[in-house]
């Protein structure tokens, strides 16, 4: 089957930043006494907006202002943190170059609030390939994953069907929402070398130059 579209999740995906993310939780959780283990860490931060995070982790009710402001800080140490390790994963650059000459739709569809996708843009210059009306971000008007909402909505950016699309991603949370999507084809990308991984099934690529450019028609 040849694909007409692709939909990029970004952290962990294109950028293999989870170790970062971790250190930046861990920073974050210390400053406010809060303890999880790691299996904790999987269910309450992995693949979440920041949103559902803040009052999965807080475990109490938070108004507006303070999930923005905890969003804020945490974002604020992930920064600083990955500043000087900022870059895509081997193969991405490629592979976005690929997509655009060929004229083959593409998006980023992540949990990161606006907060880390202007950070994004301005640090990575995503504008290159990217209009920022096309990314789907955490705005607070999505089910975060393993919900489907933020890929369908990715997929109406696009005007094409998610059977139409490949969707990468790297945590279980987002394959998950990937399925629900109905998404013609994931790509699992292992970036931290998770074996669990490897029970939904799917391909696994640990770089990006493994992705396999015939299903897409155009060679």
């Amino acid at each position: 089957m040849n694909y007409k579209g692709v939909i990029f999740d970004f952290n962990g995906t294109l950028v293999w930043d989870t170790p970062h993310h971790n250190k930046a939780f861990d920073i974050f959780l210390e400053k406010h006494n809060i303890q999880l283990t790691d299996e904790e860490k999987t269910i309450k931060i992995h693949g979440k907006t920041n949103p559902d995070i803040m009052r999965g982790i807080f475990e109490r009710e938070l108004t507006d202002k303070e999930i923005v402001d905890f969003s804020i800080e945490k974002e604020s140490i992930y920064q600083q943190l990955i500043m000087d390790d900022l870059h895509f994963a081997e193969g991405v650059v490629e592979l976005f170059d690929y997509l655009k000459q060929s004229e083959i739709p593409f998006t980023i569809a992540t949990s990161s609030d606006f907060f880390n996708v202007d950070f994004y843009f301005r640090q990575m210059n995503l504008a290159r390939w990217f209009s920022p009306s096309k990314v789907v971000y955490n705005d607070g008007t999505l089910k975060g994953k393993p919900e489907p909402d933020i890929f369908l909505r990715a997929a109406a950016k696009l005007n094409l069907a998610p059977a139409d699309l490949i969707i990468f991603e790297d945590s279980k949370a987002g394959i998950l929402a990937a399925e629900k999507a109905g998404a013609g084809k994931i790509y699992v990308v292992d970036s931290i070398n998770d074996a669990a991984l490897k029970q939904f099934g799917h391909e696994l690529i640990y770089n990006f130059n493994e992705v396999d450019r015939t299903l897409f028609g155009v060679e």
